[in-house]
């Protein structure tokens, strides 16, 4: 079983602010938290430096029993591939590349052989809903198509941790809230945590926890509070 995620008085100081300041969590397996906030309130950063991609100022990030920055940087981005999947809010496909073999793309860089590669790819799309458009290019998707194939191509190496930034932020509400769901039971089922950072209360409302980021800190909202936010917007 997977050890989760652990961070501890996690740093990140720039010279005009603290936008981090001695953040602590620990996420169960299976668990999805959602991280609300303004722009400019510190979310993508703090995705970054819970994936290894930009390194805080001081503190812990121990993903699966894996403490990622004591990791050289060529191990660390390998540690990313393999057990980090990572959802954009604007889908970043490759646009010559197809649906499924968007998905397919971690896989093989991870060295798996095309037809087990393909298969998993095509499973993932059909429990996203996606099997009729596998061979379709990004052009010829709509907008929460290419999230789907987003989120697919993120859970395809069964992640101890997927980072979803914003990932319903271009999309209408109605859609939005789908393609929420659809990323939060299917990481439940596979036993991924997902930590989700959007603005949007009703997408924040399909996690089972939800944090505001005010000042450097991650402050817990309670189910009342939540479900007021929800209502109000």
């Amino acid at each position: 079983m997977s050890a989760g995620l652990v961070v501890e008085r996690l740093t990140f100081v720039t010279p005009e602010r603290r936008l981090l300041d001695g953040v602590d969590l620990v996420v169960s397996p299976g668990t999805a938290a959602a991280i609300m906030g303004p722009s400019g309130s510190g979310k993508t950063t703090f995705l970054q430096c819970l994936c290894g991609i930009r390194r805080p100022t001081s503190g812990r990030v121990v993903i699966d029993g894996t403490e990622i920055w004591r990791l050289r940087e060529d191990r660390r981005a390998a540690f990313r591939l393999a057990r980090v999947g990572l959802v954009f809010q604007f889908g970043e496909l490759l646009p010559e590349l197809s649906a499924v073999e968007n998905v397919m793309l971690p896989l093989r860089f991870l060295g798996w052989e095309r037809s087990r590669a393909e298969q998993r790819a095509h499973q993932l799309l059909e429990e996203l809903g996606l099997a009729h458009r596998a061979t379709a290019h990004p052009e010829q998707l709509s907008g929460g198509e290419i999230q789907r194939v987003g989120i697919a191509r993120a859970l395809a190496t069964a992640p101890a941790l997927v980072l979803a930034d914003e990932p319903t932020g271009m999309l209408d509400e109605m859609t939005a809230r789908v393609v929420a769901q659809l990323l939060v039971s299917i990481a439940r089922q596979q036993g991924t945590i997902v930590i989700l950072a959007t603005h949007d209360p009703i997408v924040a409302g399909t996690c089972d926890v939800t944090y505001r980021l005010r000042d450097g800190r991650l402050w817990p909202i309670a189910p009342e509070e939540r479900q007021e936010i929800s209502q109000c917007s």
